[in-house]
Protein backbone atom coordinates (compact mmCIF):
# COMPACT_ATOMS: atom_id res chain seq x y z
CA UNK A 1 0.00 0.00 0.00
CA UNK A 2 2.67 2.16 0.86
CA UNK A 3 4.64 1.61 -2.57
CA UNK A 4 1.25 2.31 -4.13
CA UNK A 5 1.11 5.44 -2.79
CA UNK A 6 4.69 6.84 -3.38
CA UNK A 7 4.59 5.73 -6.66
CA UNK A 8 1.22 7.79 -6.73
CA UNK A 9 2.89 11.03 -5.46
CA UNK A 10 5.73 10.63 -8.12
CA UNK A 11 3.53 10.59 -10.99
CA UNK A 12 1.60 13.17 -9.62
CA UNK A 13 5.08 15.29 -8.88
CA UNK A 14 6.36 14.47 -12.39
CA UNK A 15 3.62 16.87 -14.74
CA UNK A 16 4.28 19.61 -12.07
CA UNK A 17 8.17 19.65 -12.84
CA UNK A 18 7.08 19.71 -16.11
CA UNK A 19 5.00 22.54 -16.36
CA UNK A 20 7.54 24.56 -14.34
CA UNK A 21 10.45 24.31 -16.36
CA UNK A 22 8.43 25.09 -19.17
CA UNK A 23 6.90 28.11 -17.37
CA UNK A 24 10.26 29.86 -16.97
CA UNK A 25 10.19 32.66 -18.98
CA UNK A 26 13.71 33.20 -21.06
CA UNK A 27 16.24 35.65 -21.11
CA UNK A 28 18.74 36.37 -23.66
CA UNK A 29 21.82 38.12 -22.34
CA UNK A 30 24.99 39.02 -24.86
CA UNK A 31 28.08 40.16 -23.08
CA UNK A 32 31.51 40.98 -24.51
CA UNK A 33 33.77 37.51 -24.64
CA UNK A 34 37.90 37.88 -23.51
CA UNK A 35 39.73 40.54 -20.96
CA UNK A 36 38.52 43.80 -22.94
CA UNK A 37 36.40 44.36 -19.89
CA UNK A 38 37.00 43.32 -16.24
CA UNK A 39 32.83 43.97 -15.39
CA UNK A 40 32.25 40.62 -17.39
CA UNK A 41 34.11 38.87 -15.05
CA UNK A 42 30.95 37.89 -13.29
CA UNK A 43 29.89 36.10 -16.30
CA UNK A 44 33.34 34.30 -17.03
CA UNK A 45 34.65 33.14 -14.14
CA UNK A 46 32.22 30.04 -12.75
CA UNK A 47 29.99 32.56 -11.13
CA UNK A 48 26.40 32.44 -10.94
CA UNK A 49 25.43 36.33 -10.52
CA UNK A 50 22.17 35.75 -12.14
CA UNK A 51 20.99 32.46 -9.60
CA UNK A 52 18.54 34.81 -7.39
CA UNK A 53 17.25 36.67 -9.75
CA UNK A 54 15.83 33.34 -11.88
CA UNK A 55 14.76 31.62 -8.50
CA UNK A 56 12.58 34.32 -7.25
CA UNK A 57 11.29 35.37 -11.08
CA UNK A 58 10.91 32.20 -12.39
CA UNK A 59 13.22 32.67 -15.19
CA UNK A 60 16.04 31.65 -17.16
CA UNK A 61 18.99 34.02 -18.36
CA UNK A 62 20.39 32.31 -20.87
CA UNK A 63 24.51 33.90 -20.76
CA UNK A 64 25.95 34.25 -24.50
CA UNK A 65 29.76 35.50 -24.73
CA UNK A 66 30.11 37.43 -28.16
CA UNK A 67 33.72 38.35 -29.25
CA UNK A 68 34.34 41.99 -28.98
CA UNK A 69 35.82 42.88 -32.21
CA UNK A 70 32.44 41.80 -33.94
CA UNK A 71 30.07 42.04 -31.23
CA UNK A 72 28.31 45.46 -32.61
CA UNK A 73 28.39 44.41 -35.90
CA UNK A 74 26.79 41.28 -34.52
CA UNK A 75 24.17 42.90 -32.79
CA UNK A 76 23.13 44.94 -35.54
CA UNK A 77 22.85 42.10 -37.55
CA UNK A 78 20.64 40.86 -34.90
CA UNK A 79 18.23 43.56 -35.17
CA UNK A 80 18.28 43.41 -38.94
CA UNK A 81 17.38 40.12 -38.97
CA UNK A 82 14.80 40.59 -35.77
CA UNK A 83 16.97 38.42 -33.03
CA UNK A 84 18.35 40.68 -30.99
CA UNK A 85 18.96 39.77 -27.60
CA UNK A 86 16.75 40.91 -24.92
CA UNK A 87 19.85 42.10 -22.79
CA UNK A 88 23.21 43.67 -24.25
CA UNK A 89 26.05 44.28 -22.04
CA UNK A 90 26.92 47.43 -24.42
CA UNK A 91 30.20 49.28 -24.66
CA UNK A 92 28.77 53.20 -24.35
CA UNK A 93 30.48 54.29 -27.42
CA UNK A 94 27.67 52.12 -29.12
CA UNK A 95 25.07 53.33 -27.64
CA UNK A 96 24.10 56.26 -29.98
CA UNK A 97 23.94 54.15 -32.74
CA UNK A 98 21.58 51.68 -31.08
CA UNK A 99 19.45 54.98 -29.53
CA UNK A 100 19.28 55.85 -32.92
CA UNK A 101 17.66 53.07 -34.97
CA UNK A 102 15.06 53.12 -31.87
CA UNK A 103 16.60 49.33 -30.83
CA UNK A 104 16.89 50.76 -27.14
CA UNK A 105 14.39 50.41 -24.26
CA UNK A 106 14.47 53.93 -22.25
CA UNK A 107 14.92 53.14 -18.44
CA UNK A 108 11.46 54.24 -16.92
CA UNK A 109 11.43 57.71 -15.58
CA UNK A 110 10.88 56.92 -12.03
CA UNK A 111 14.21 54.31 -12.14
CA UNK A 112 16.18 56.89 -13.90
CA UNK A 113 15.80 59.15 -11.28
CA UNK A 114 16.13 57.28 -8.21
CA UNK A 115 19.42 55.88 -9.69
CA UNK A 116 20.74 59.02 -10.85
CA UNK A 117 19.87 60.45 -7.07
CA UNK A 118 21.73 57.39 -5.41
CA UNK A 119 25.00 57.10 -7.70
CA UNK A 120 28.00 58.91 -7.68
CA UNK A 121 28.55 62.12 -10.55
CA UNK A 122 30.73 59.89 -12.78
CA UNK A 123 28.24 57.42 -12.86
CA UNK A 124 25.23 60.00 -13.15
CA UNK A 125 27.60 61.35 -16.71
CA UNK A 126 27.99 58.19 -18.01
CA UNK A 127 24.47 57.33 -17.72
CA UNK A 128 22.52 60.76 -18.69
CA UNK A 129 21.19 61.06 -22.30
CA UNK A 130 19.62 64.49 -21.99
CA UNK A 131 16.99 65.47 -19.48
CA UNK A 132 17.82 63.04 -17.15
CA UNK A 133 16.96 59.79 -19.78
CA UNK A 134 18.51 56.81 -19.45
CA UNK A 135 19.17 53.60 -21.94
CA UNK A 136 20.94 51.38 -19.63
CA UNK A 137 22.45 51.06 -16.43
CA UNK A 138 26.01 51.49 -16.40
CA UNK A 139 28.67 48.67 -15.07
CA UNK A 140 30.73 48.66 -11.39
CA UNK A 141 34.56 49.42 -12.05
CA UNK A 142 34.11 52.52 -14.25
CA UNK A 143 36.48 52.66 -16.88
CA UNK A 144 38.65 55.73 -16.24
CA UNK A 145 41.47 55.43 -18.79
CA UNK A 146 44.55 56.21 -16.40
CA UNK A 147 48.84 56.23 -17.63
CA UNK A 148 50.03 53.14 -15.40
CA UNK A 149 54.25 52.68 -14.90
CA UNK A 150 56.23 50.42 -14.08
CA UNK A 151 58.24 51.72 -10.75
CA UNK A 152 60.96 49.22 -11.54
CA UNK A 153 62.02 50.22 -14.68
CA UNK A 154 61.45 53.82 -13.87
CA UNK A 155 64.04 53.47 -10.62
CA UNK A 156 66.41 51.81 -12.61
CA UNK A 157 66.18 54.17 -15.98
CA UNK A 158 66.59 56.84 -13.39
CA UNK A 159 63.77 58.55 -12.97
CA UNK A 160 62.02 59.44 -10.33
CA UNK A 161 59.63 55.80 -9.42
CA UNK A 162 56.69 57.90 -7.50
CA UNK A 163 56.37 60.69 -10.09
CA UNK A 164 54.57 59.94 -13.28
CA UNK A 165 55.37 62.10 -16.50
CA UNK A 166 53.26 64.84 -16.12
CA UNK A 167 53.28 66.83 -19.60
CA UNK A 168 54.07 65.35 -23.54
CA UNK A 169 57.76 66.41 -23.28
CA UNK A 170 58.24 64.21 -20.17
CA UNK A 171 56.19 61.82 -21.40
CA UNK A 172 58.48 61.30 -24.68
CA UNK A 173 61.40 61.64 -22.71
CA UNK A 174 60.60 58.84 -20.58
CA UNK A 175 59.75 56.65 -22.76
CA UNK A 176 63.04 56.84 -24.48
CA UNK A 177 64.45 56.35 -21.54
CA UNK A 178 63.00 53.14 -20.45
CA UNK A 179 62.65 51.45 -23.60
CA UNK A 180 65.34 48.51 -24.73
CA UNK A 181 66.92 47.71 -27.11
CA UNK A 182 69.18 44.66 -27.88
CA UNK A 183 72.32 44.28 -29.52
CA UNK A 184 70.89 44.41 -33.24
CA UNK A 185 69.34 47.27 -32.35
CA UNK A 186 65.73 45.11 -32.31
CA UNK A 187 63.62 46.82 -29.50
CA UNK A 188 63.19 44.35 -26.67
CA UNK A 189 60.92 46.68 -24.58
CA UNK A 190 59.12 49.67 -25.15
CA UNK A 191 58.88 52.79 -23.12
CA UNK A 192 55.15 53.08 -24.52
CA UNK A 193 53.02 50.29 -25.40
CA UNK A 194 50.61 51.69 -27.61
CA UNK A 195 47.04 50.14 -29.71
CA UNK A 196 47.41 50.64 -33.40
CA UNK A 197 44.86 48.16 -34.19
CA UNK A 198 42.24 46.89 -33.94
CA UNK A 199 37.97 48.02 -33.34
CA UNK A 200 37.93 51.99 -34.39
CA UNK A 201 36.38 52.40 -31.04
CA UNK A 202 38.76 50.87 -28.97
CA UNK A 203 41.30 52.51 -30.57
CA UNK A 204 39.64 56.10 -29.80
CA UNK A 205 39.35 54.66 -26.28
CA UNK A 206 42.74 54.51 -25.84
CA UNK A 207 43.86 57.64 -27.51
CA UNK A 208 41.44 59.80 -25.84
CA UNK A 209 43.91 61.49 -23.51
CA UNK A 210 45.78 62.14 -26.58
CA UNK A 211 43.00 63.82 -29.10
CA UNK A 212 40.73 65.36 -26.72
CA UNK A 213 44.02 66.13 -24.54
CA UNK A 214 45.07 68.12 -27.97
CA UNK A 215 40.89 70.11 -28.01
CA UNK A 216 39.72 67.46 -30.72
CA UNK A 217 36.27 68.01 -30.41
CA UNK A 218 34.04 64.29 -31.34
CA UNK A 219 30.82 67.06 -31.16
CA UNK A 220 31.41 70.72 -30.79
CA UNK A 221 27.62 70.05 -28.60
CA UNK A 222 28.36 67.37 -26.01
CA UNK A 223 24.55 67.10 -25.26
CA UNK A 224 23.34 67.39 -29.12
CA UNK A 225 21.46 64.15 -30.10
CA UNK A 226 21.83 65.74 -33.89
CA UNK A 227 23.48 68.58 -35.68
CA UNK A 228 27.14 70.12 -34.08
CA UNK A 229 30.09 69.69 -35.85
CA UNK A 230 33.24 67.99 -35.44
CA UNK A 231 36.47 69.11 -35.51
CA UNK A 232 39.13 66.63 -35.75
CA UNK A 233 41.92 68.40 -38.04
CA UNK A 234 43.66 70.32 -35.37
CA UNK A 235 47.09 71.69 -35.07
CA UNK A 236 47.81 70.56 -31.80
CA UNK A 237 46.38 67.18 -32.47
CA UNK A 238 48.14 66.91 -35.81
CA UNK A 239 51.14 67.79 -32.97
CA UNK A 240 50.25 65.09 -30.44
CA UNK A 241 49.81 62.11 -33.60
CA UNK A 242 52.78 63.43 -34.96
CA UNK A 243 54.87 62.89 -31.91
CA UNK A 244 53.02 59.20 -31.66
CA UNK A 245 54.03 58.41 -34.81
CA UNK A 246 57.66 59.65 -33.97
CA UNK A 247 57.91 57.24 -30.94
CA UNK A 248 57.91 54.25 -33.36
CA UNK A 249 59.44 55.36 -36.42
CA UNK A 250 62.53 58.34 -34.93
CA UNK A 251 62.99 57.56 -31.31
CA UNK A 252 62.23 53.64 -31.37
CA UNK A 253 60.92 53.98 -28.26
CA UNK A 254 57.21 52.04 -29.01
CA UNK A 255 56.56 49.34 -31.82
CA UNK A 256 53.99 48.17 -33.49
CA UNK A 257 55.14 44.06 -33.02
CA UNK A 258 53.89 44.39 -29.34
CA UNK A 259 51.14 42.89 -27.53
CA UNK A 260 47.80 44.85 -26.56
CA UNK A 261 49.50 47.45 -23.92
CA UNK A 262 47.67 46.46 -20.74
CA UNK A 263 49.00 42.72 -21.89
CA UNK A 264 52.66 44.55 -22.68
CA UNK A 265 52.93 45.98 -19.12
CA UNK A 266 51.58 42.92 -17.07
CA UNK A 267 54.34 41.17 -19.35
CA UNK A 268 57.36 43.21 -18.11
CA UNK A 269 57.76 44.43 -21.88
CA UNK A 270 56.58 47.75 -21.50
CA UNK A 271 57.36 50.68 -18.57
CA UNK A 272 54.10 52.63 -19.51
CA UNK A 273 50.70 52.41 -21.14
CA UNK A 274 47.48 54.16 -20.98
CA UNK A 275 43.88 52.29 -20.49
CA UNK A 276 40.94 51.11 -18.02
CA UNK A 277 42.76 51.46 -14.71
CA UNK A 278 40.13 48.61 -13.67
CA UNK A 279 41.75 46.21 -16.08
CA UNK A 280 45.48 46.48 -14.66
CA UNK A 281 43.61 46.66 -10.71
CA UNK A 282 41.84 43.15 -11.41
CA UNK A 283 44.61 41.96 -13.49
CA UNK A 284 48.03 42.57 -12.18
CA UNK A 285 47.43 40.45 -8.65
CA UNK A 286 47.65 37.10 -10.74
CA UNK A 287 49.08 37.90 -13.84
CA UNK A 288 52.04 39.81 -12.65
CA UNK A 289 52.30 39.74 -8.60
CA UNK A 290 55.97 40.83 -8.55
CA UNK A 291 55.08 44.05 -10.90
CA UNK A 292 55.31 47.50 -8.65
CA UNK A 293 53.64 50.14 -10.24
CA UNK A 294 51.79 53.29 -10.32
CA UNK A 295 48.94 55.30 -11.78
CA UNK A 296 48.13 58.89 -12.93
CA UNK A 297 45.98 60.94 -15.04
CA UNK A 298 47.44 60.74 -18.71
CA UNK A 299 50.08 63.28 -19.43
CA UNK A 300 48.48 66.87 -19.99
CA UNK A 301 49.73 68.43 -23.32
CA UNK A 302 52.10 71.41 -22.21
CA UNK A 303 52.09 73.10 -18.73
CA UNK A 304 48.96 75.24 -18.36
CA UNK A 305 46.53 72.61 -19.77
CA UNK A 306 44.76 69.98 -17.91
CA UNK A 307 44.98 66.27 -18.48
CA UNK A 308 41.77 64.33 -19.89
CA UNK A 309 40.80 61.16 -18.43
CA UNK A 310 38.42 59.32 -20.67
CA UNK A 311 35.53 57.70 -18.29
CA UNK A 312 33.00 55.51 -19.82
CA UNK A 313 31.76 52.24 -18.96
CA UNK A 314 29.76 49.14 -20.47
CA UNK A 315 26.14 49.86 -19.96
CA UNK A 316 22.86 46.93 -19.38
CA UNK A 317 20.42 47.72 -22.05
CA UNK A 318 17.07 46.21 -22.67
CA UNK A 319 16.35 45.74 -26.65
CA UNK A 320 13.31 46.84 -28.19
CA UNK A 321 12.85 43.40 -29.78
CA UNK A 322 12.45 41.73 -26.64
CA UNK A 323 9.47 40.13 -26.14
CA UNK A 324 9.79 39.80 -22.37
CA UNK A 325 11.02 44.11 -21.88
CA UNK A 326 9.33 43.83 -18.30
CA UNK A 327 10.68 40.94 -17.09
CA UNK A 328 14.43 42.12 -19.05
CA UNK A 329 13.93 45.82 -17.63
CA UNK A 330 13.55 44.19 -14.41
CA UNK A 331 16.56 41.82 -14.39
CA UNK A 332 18.55 44.81 -15.65
CA UNK A 333 17.77 47.05 -12.18
CA UNK A 334 17.80 43.94 -10.22
CA UNK A 335 21.85 43.35 -10.89
CA UNK A 336 22.21 47.26 -10.66
CA UNK A 337 20.85 47.28 -7.22
CA UNK A 338 22.99 49.00 -4.39
CA UNK A 339 23.58 45.56 -2.77
CA UNK A 340 24.99 43.61 -6.11
CA UNK A 341 26.96 46.81 -6.71
CA UNK A 342 28.83 46.67 -3.44
CA UNK A 343 29.12 42.47 -3.74
CA UNK A 344 30.77 42.15 -7.13
CA UNK A 345 33.16 45.60 -6.41
CA UNK A 346 34.32 44.27 -3.17
CA UNK A 347 34.76 40.77 -4.80
CA UNK A 348 36.13 42.03 -7.56
CA UNK A 349 38.49 44.49 -6.17
CA UNK A 350 36.77 47.31 -7.78
CA UNK A 351 34.85 50.38 -7.77
CA UNK A 352 31.43 51.11 -6.96
CA UNK A 353 29.06 52.82 -8.35
CA UNK A 354 26.43 54.11 -5.44
CA UNK A 355 27.48 56.50 -3.16
CA UNK A 356 26.56 54.67 -0.04
CA UNK A 357 28.76 51.79 -1.27
CA UNK A 358 31.56 54.51 -1.32
CA UNK A 359 31.26 55.40 2.29
CA UNK A 360 31.66 51.69 3.27
CA UNK A 361 34.53 49.30 3.76
CA UNK A 362 36.96 47.96 1.84
CA UNK A 363 36.26 51.16 -0.43
CA UNK A 364 35.50 54.08 2.11
CA UNK A 365 39.40 53.84 3.60
CA UNK A 366 41.13 51.51 0.42
CA UNK A 367 44.60 52.98 0.16
CA UNK A 368 43.96 53.76 -4.00
CA UNK A 369 40.92 55.44 -3.34
CA UNK A 370 41.33 59.13 -3.00
CA UNK A 371 44.11 58.83 -5.68
CA UNK A 372 40.90 57.42 -8.01
CA UNK A 373 38.65 60.00 -6.82
CA UNK A 374 41.16 62.28 -7.94
CA UNK A 375 41.56 61.21 -11.41
CA UNK A 376 38.05 61.21 -11.66
CA UNK A 377 38.15 64.92 -11.47
CA UNK A 378 39.49 64.90 -14.89
CA UNK A 379 37.11 62.75 -16.53
CA UNK A 380 35.53 63.61 -19.76
CA UNK A 381 32.92 61.27 -21.64
CA UNK A 382 31.66 60.91 -25.41
CA UNK A 383 29.74 63.50 -26.47
CA UNK A 384 25.68 62.04 -27.06
CA UNK A 385 25.81 62.24 -30.61
CA UNK A 386 23.49 60.19 -32.50
CA UNK A 387 26.36 60.06 -35.08
CA UNK A 388 28.34 59.06 -32.69
CA UNK A 389 29.33 55.43 -34.50
CA UNK A 390 30.42 57.07 -37.49
CA UNK A 391 32.43 59.87 -35.90
CA UNK A 392 34.60 57.13 -33.54
CA UNK A 393 34.46 54.92 -37.18
CA UNK A 394 36.68 58.05 -38.77
CA UNK A 395 39.15 59.13 -36.29
CA UNK A 396 39.85 55.35 -34.75
CA UNK A 397 40.26 54.45 -38.50
CA UNK A 398 42.29 57.38 -38.96
CA UNK A 399 44.88 56.73 -35.66
CA UNK A 400 46.03 53.53 -37.31
CA UNK A 401 46.64 54.74 -40.62
CA UNK A 402 49.15 57.62 -39.07
CA UNK A 403 50.82 54.93 -36.67
CA UNK A 404 51.62 52.66 -39.87
CA UNK A 405 52.89 54.96 -42.42
CA UNK A 406 49.92 54.90 -44.38
CA UNK A 407 49.01 58.28 -44.34
CA UNK A 408 50.64 61.85 -43.13
CA UNK A 409 48.84 62.87 -39.98
CA UNK A 410 47.29 66.05 -41.81
CA UNK A 411 45.63 63.53 -44.70
CA UNK A 412 44.67 61.14 -42.28
CA UNK A 413 43.00 63.67 -40.05
CA UNK A 414 41.26 66.12 -43.02
CA UNK A 415 39.63 62.70 -44.34
CA UNK A 416 38.57 61.52 -40.31
CA UNK A 417 37.34 65.27 -40.35
CA UNK A 418 35.19 65.04 -43.19
CA UNK A 419 33.79 61.74 -42.77
CA UNK A 420 32.90 62.36 -39.27
CA UNK A 421 31.26 65.53 -40.10
CA UNK A 422 29.21 63.90 -42.76
CA UNK A 423 28.16 61.34 -40.31
CA UNK A 424 26.66 64.37 -38.40
CA UNK A 425 24.96 65.69 -41.15
CA UNK A 426 23.29 62.35 -42.21
CA UNK A 427 20.93 62.83 -39.43
CA UNK A 428 19.90 66.41 -39.77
Amino acid sequence: MKKTLVVLLVLLLVPVLFVTAADKKKITFWYPAGDITATSLPFRDGSTPWAKFEADNNAQVEVVAIDYDTMQQKLFTALAGGKAPDIGMIDFSWMGGFIKDGALVPIPAADAKAWMSSVSPETVAISDWGGGKMYGYSTWGVDAYALTWNKTMFKDAGLDPDVAPRYWVDFRAASRKTAVTDSTGKITRVGYAMRHTGQPHGIVDKWHWLLVGAGMQLNSDQFALTGGTAKINTPDTREGLQMAHDMIWVDKSSSLDFPDPRQALLSNLASMQISELVSIQLRQPKEAPDLVWGFAPPPAMRPGSSPKVQVAAWNYSVFSQSKVKDLALKAVAWINNKDNDYDQAKKYDSTPRYKANWAREPFASAPNTKAFLDLLKYGTTYPRSLALNGILDAVGSAVPKILHNEATVADALAQAEQQANDAIKALQ
